[in-house]
């Protein structure tokens, strides 16, 4: 009952926010679409951590990953950017199920130092590898901009752009909720989480079950770093810097992690709330970390525990 509570509120959410561009301006359109598409990232990191208790911290590697990706199919392949984005998506989660397979033999800590270490290695060979067409430091410009219906989606585009990831961050998010953890499959990574030995008792094969979760949420976050590429125009090194890991883990950890809807209320206050700290500059990052730690010390459950606690409440 709770659940479709959480779901009737979540499209009435996306109604909402469909006739956005009839009342919003282009800055809060580009605000707003910079929250579809971390919708898109984070709440695929959710799937690893939140329902599966895996510490993946190559979130934002394999988010580059699907960026680069994308953006190197359509400039030097000459794929449509539609195309583009699905092969990204592909080869994304093919990356993914090579990060898992090491830690398929790593349990807790050694798993997040494995994947950090992912993180931390993939700007030198971005940075390093200009002849495998990455462009070295200096990343990749000039990505083609998406065409949808025989209209240009381009970064002056905003009323399309937000269209498309909100749509894009709809479909995410149903497809992550809705069908991989109410599946078996999602059943499995829940019980592995709280109970992995019992898990393994009642015939759950932990190996496929981390395997599948790890291309799984790989593909996701691809397709979310293609659409965030195409709708830049450009990417560089800078994505794996040390801003966008902290402003996701805030998200993720602001959101309450496990919880839905929880982390897609995390995007939003920590995206819009980023926006109106930015005339503070490099305090801006300290204020976000006081309010993670607020947060952790008066809801430890993050807004979707606070959200379930409300719902009680009113259900009492």
């Amino acid at each position: 009952m709770a659940q479709r509570g959480a779901w009737g509120l979540a499209g009435a959410a996306a109604l909402v926010l469909a006739s956005g561009p009839l009342w919003l301006n282009d800055y809060f359109l580009h605000v707003l679409i910079l929250c579809f598409i971390w919708t898109i990232v984070v709440a695929a990191w959710d799937l690893t951590i939140g329902y599966a208790g895996i510490f993946n911290f190559a979130q934002l590697a394999l988010f580059s990953v699907g960026g680069y990706g994308s953006a190197m199919l359509a400039m030097r392949l000459g794929l449509p950017p539609l195309a583009a984005m699905a092969g990204a998506a592909v080869v994304t989660g093919i990356f993914g199920f090579l990060i898992a397979l090491p830690c398929l033999r790593l349990k807790g800590e050694y798993v997040a130092l494995f994947t950090f270490s992912v993180h931390l290695a993939l700007p030198t060979f971005l940075e390093k590898g200009r002849a495998f067409g990455t462009g070295g430091a200096t990343g990749l410009m000039g990505i083609p901009p998406v065409k949808l219906f025989g209209v240009t989606l381009n970064t002056a585009n905003k009323t399309g752009w937000y269209l498309l990831a909100l749509a894009a961050a709809a479909v995410a998010v149903w497809l992550i909720y809705a069908v991989i953890v109410r599946s078996r499959a999602g059943r499995s990574f829940v019980a592995l989480r709280d109970a992995e030995d019992f898990a393994r008792s009642l015939g759950v094969d932990d190996m496929r079950a981390k395997l599948l979760l790890f291309t799984l949420s790989a593909a996701i976050t691809g397709f979310g770093g293609a659409l965030y590429t195409h709708y830049i125009g450009v990417i560089t090194p800078r994505v794996l810097g040390n801003e966008f890991f902290l402003l996701a883990m805030v998200m993720l950890s602001i959101g309450g992690m496990g919880r839905f809807p929880g982390v897609i209320l995390g995007v939003f206050v920590v995206m819009i709330g980023n926006e109106l700290l930015r005339e503070f500059g490099q305090y801006r990052l300290l204020i976000l970390g006081i309010a993670v730690v607020a947060v952790v010390i008066w809801l430890p459950d993050g807004l979707g525990g606070l959200v379930a606690r409300l719902r009680g409440r009113a259900a009492r």
